[in-house]
């Protein structure tokens, strides 16, 4: 088996010397790089499984570097390290450099020796799960020659390559909602809020008893429902107090920014539109955005979430106002249902509150996508 082999590419020879210390006693080669050009050579030569790179270098940036890689070398795991945290920086090198990590400087040893191996696993995965389908495709090929004891044969490498394409989706997931949490992590009051309202979400699609790949999609789409504010000033989405009309037509944009960014990833096409009309009203009037949609026009994840993400809101301290009880928030819901809301998600939020009391709102609950995903 090919031994695992660590490029890091820093103009800055203390970081390296850092990163070759750290990893000394790793069964791992560790090579260094101290600039783009260089890199290459040795990408050429050695064959790295798995490129880190700065982001601030002379010859050209690590977004660039690592976009590069992705055309020249597509099999090799991509990874940023950088002490840049601006949000835009991350978002370019999700979506050009389609990198597998974001870590920044100064890292936790323990972790990053964990994000390695996880990125060699993952470097792994992806060439067994090509090896499967070029053996899949060759039998394929001869299928009308073979008898049925390889057609047995064949369902089970059809079931082998399922289970490897699950696994490779549970690390989309981890990527999805690591960003997540870098949007909540603007503001210490919604810290955990993407994740609360895609589990809020998720449970009431169960209770409508929705098919399961809405279900999922829900939760994506709850997930990353906020990822557009990205694009907001920090001053707007940390103010200490109520918007003003100015900054309230400002934030407003964040789910038409939000599906910009998501729509050249192809794994997360269909949340698009969930995470574009998430705040239109069910009665088409002028209060919802950014298009004014009614009824039916608004995707069912979006009719959903906007329910999901006004409970957790409203269960949530703000800086303006303590976490409001229970009774106000189902006094709300019938006071807005078939206006704002759609009714039927509505009945299904309420049947939830009902069955199970203030359980529902829960702080700390997770939806166990990877379970739901399996079974």
């Amino acid at each position: 088996m090919q031994n695992h082999t660590v490029l890091f590419v820093d103009d800055e020879v203390n970081i390296l010397k850092a990163l070759q210390r750290l990893l000394r006693n790793e069964p791992i080669d560790v090579l260094t790089a101290n600039s783009p050009s260089e890199a290459f050579e040795l990408i050429e030569r050695a064959g790295p499984q798995v490129i880190v790179s700065d982001q601030r270098m002379p010859e050209m940036s690590g977004v660039d570097f690592l976009s590069s890689v992705r055309d020249r070398h597509s099999d090799v795991v991509r990874m940023m390290l950088t002490g840049y945290t601006d949000m835009t920086i991350a978002v370019e090198a999700i979506n050009k450099g389609e990198i597998y990590r974001l870590i920044t400087k100064p890292w936790n040893d323990e972790e990053l020796k964990a994000t390695l191996r996880q990125a060699f696993d993952h470097y792994d995965l992806k060439a067994e799960i090509k090896r499967l389908n070029s053996v899949t495709r060759e039998q394929n090929f001869k299928l009308q020659d073979m008898n049925k004891n390889l057609e047995e044969k064949v369902r089970e490498r059809t079931k082998q390559l399922d289970g490897k394409n699950t696994e490779l989706r549970t690390a989309y997931i981890q990527t999805i909602r690591a960003l997540a949490e870098a949007i909540d992590a603007k503001d210490a009051y919604t810290r955990g809020h993407s994740e609360r309202v895609a589990v809020y979400a998720s449970r009431i699609a169960r209770g409508m008893n929705l098919r399961k790949e809405l279900i999922e999609r829900v939760y994506f789409a709850g997930l990353l429902h906020d990822v557009g504010k990205i694009g907001i000033p920090d001053a707007i989405i940390t103010k200490p107090d109520r918007l003003n009309e100015a900054e309230y037509e400002e934030i407003k944009r964040h789910p038409e920014i939000g599906a910009k960014i998501l729509e050249p990833v192809e794994f997360l096409r269909s949340v698009v539109p969930c995470v574009r009309h998430h705040h239109e009203w069910y009665d088409g009037c002028q209060h919802g955005y950014p298009d004014r949609l009614a009824g039916d026009q608004i995707p069912l994840p979006s009719r959903v979430i906007v329910v999901a993400d006004t409970v957790e809101a409203m269960t949530s301290d703000r800086p303006y106002r303590k976490a409001l009880p229970i009774d106000i928030v189902v006094k709300e819901m019938h006071k807005y249902s078939g206006t704002q809301f759609d009714p039927v998600v509505v009945d299904a939020f309420l049947k939830l509150l009902e069955d199970e009391g203030d359980a529902f709102i829960s702080k700390d609950q997770k939806f166990d996508i990877y379970a739901f995903i399996e079974g």
